[in-house]
Parts: C-alpha cells; structure tokens; sequence
C-alpha cells in the first residue's frame, strides 16, 4: 500500500524560508508600533517615547536577527544539524512583554 503523500518535504529549505519571513514580520510590526507611539509622543508629549525608541530599535535587532539566523538555520538543514534556539524565542517574548507594559504604563500617568 503506498501513501498518498511523501515521507519527506519536497523542500526542506521551505520551513527555515517561512520561519525567517515570520520573524521578519514580527520586527516589522515592532518597529511599526514603534513608529506610531514617537508620532503620539511628538504629537501630545506624552512619556511614549521611551516604548516608541525600544520598538524601533527592538524591530531592527529583530530583522538583522532574522537574517543571520535564516542564514544559519539553512546551513544546519543542509548539514543535517539541530535548529532549534529557544532562549531566542524567550528573549523575544520577554522584550514583547517588557514592551507592552512600558507602552501600557505610559499611557496611563
């Protein structure tokens, strides 16, 4: 009896392609928010610059991150080595959060 569908991934550089272009996302929308919190902040003078200057410096570590780890990642998959870093998507997590709560306090003093 066969299977209808392959044993392996036709490429297995596709995965490592989707993971960079979701970390490029997630740096894009960091710096996005970024932007908008200094235009609040040059807008009302209210505290938002701090969160607005993290976003945006967090949004581009997060794409030049993204990069060298694609580059990485793909060197792996093609050496047949583990990819896997989870103290990078704890770092993140805790700098989304720390980022929040910074924007959040802001906005309310």
């Amino acid at each position: 009896m066969t299977r209808p569908w392959p044993c392996e991934p036709v490429d297995p550089g596709l995965q490592t392609e989707r993971t960079y272009l979701a970390w490029q996302r997630t740096g894009l929308a960091f710096a996005g928010v970024g932007a908008l919190l200094l235009r609040s902040c040059l807008s009302d003078g209210t505290l938002l610059a701090v969160p607005g200057a993290g976003g945006l410096l967090t949004g581009a570590l997060l794409i030049i991150r993204a990069q060298r780890r694609y580059r990485a990642t793909s060197a792996a998959v093609r050496n047949a080595h583990p990819t896997s870093n989870r103290r990078l998507v704890a770092t993140v997590a805790a700098v989304t959060i720390l980022l929040c709560l910074t924007g959040l306090g802001a906005l309310l003093i």
